[in-house]
């Protein structure tokens, strides 16, 4: 008989071990959950305040530089991890030119005759970036390549208008 009660305190204090177990499981799991939620949160605003700087900084340069006769050449980090930014000719939007060799959003953007002429290009992501109507572009389309996490970008005053090319 006393053998029979220790087996099943030994078994009580098993059971309980058990379930001290679970519950921990449970709050690491919990835990790392909300962490994991809360850092791609953080990663998401950051890639947003990228943006907002970097189209803010672009459309200033854009107007800085529309002077005629300027020529500048700016270094702009890549929001976001953007592999390269295309810029479209206003006139060219207007007219519907079509780039066979552009990306297909910037393309049927321009086809659509949609006011947007600045896009920034990832892998499987195109995002509109804005429309500036001061942009002039040779051959009607420009895509500027990251290097090295950063856009370089040369901007050319023509008065009422800034040409925009490759910089660096």
């Amino acid at each position: 008989m006393y053998c029979q009660k220790i087996t099943g305190d030994f078994l009580k204090g098993q059971i309980q071990q058990v379930f001290i177990y679970i519950l921990t499981i449970i709050v690491v799991g919990l835990i790392l959950l909300i962490g994991y939620k809360a850092i791609g949160g953080l990663m998401e605003k950051g890639c947003k305040v990228e943006m907002i700087t970097f189209k803010s900084n672009l459309e200033s340069f854009i107007t800085k530089y529309a002077s005629y006769g300027s020529f500048h050449e700016e270094t702009m980090k890549a929001p976001c991890s953007f592999a390269s930014i295309c810029f479209v000719d206003t006139q060219d939007i207007e007219d519907g030119t079509d780039f066979p060799t552009a990306p297909e959003v910037v393309r049927q953007s321009v086809l659509d005759n949609i006011q947007e002429n600045i896009f920034l290009v990832k892998t499987k992501v195109i995002e509109p970036a804005g429309f500036m109507s001061e942009i002039h572009v040779d051959n009607g389309i420009v895509c500027i390549n990251n290097s090295n996490g950063n856009f370089y970008i040369a901007f050319h005053g023509l008065g009422k208008k800034t040409n925009i090319s490759s910089g660096g």
